[in-house]
């Protein structure tokens, strides 16, 4: 059952992004729920099911969506291995860390981002990317934490993802 909700939520948030919340943008920015699925895993199941889920979550995002196959898998699964990191250092209870959390770790990402299309030579500016992009995306997806994550706290910690529960 847990592999299946990850499926869906994978397949549900590229079929979202691609489609529907095209429509509810704000401030131009449109909500990355990939990304958001990721911190959540990432602040319960540590740093390498972070990195793992990161991975698999951007290559299907860059071979579904994306013009470069391999940049959002290297972004989010990134930002996946460094929130693991802090698993153990913040109480999930507390609805603000998962928004705190997909603040800071939505500008990550978009650094990782913005950092490997330089790399690759295609130019964008700096400021403007975070002023336009960045920042917006970064408040839509903490905001968005708050809808989000109390079902995600009852499934990891009582429901389907929870404790033991592997197949």
């Amino acid at each position: 059952m847990r592999y299946l909700i990850v499926t869906l939520s994978l397949f549900g948030s590229l079929i979202l992004e691609s489609t529907l919340l095209e429509e509810f943008k704000v401030a131009g920015a449109k909500p990355d729920l990939l990304l958001i699925f990721v911190v959540f895993w990432a602040l319960f199941y540590g740093k390498v099911e972070g990195a793992k889920l990161g991975f698999i979550f951007g290559l299907a995002e860059d071979l579904f969506v994306s013009r470069f196959i391999g940049l959002n898998v290297l972004c989010k699964m990134g930002v996946g291995y460094l929130v693991g990191m802090m698993e153990n250092k913040f109480f999930k209870e507390n609805f603000l860390v998962p928004a705190f959390t997909l603040f800071v770790a939505t500008i990550i990402n978009n650094i990782f981002y913005l950092a490997i299309i330089q790399v690759a030579g295609v130019g964008q500016n700096l400021a403007v990317f975070i002023w336009e992009a960045t920042i917006p995306t970064a408040i839509y997806n903490a905001c968005l934490s708050f809808l989000f994550y109390g079902k995600f706290y009852d499934l990891a910690t009582k429901g389907y993802l929870g404790p033991g529960r592997r197949s």
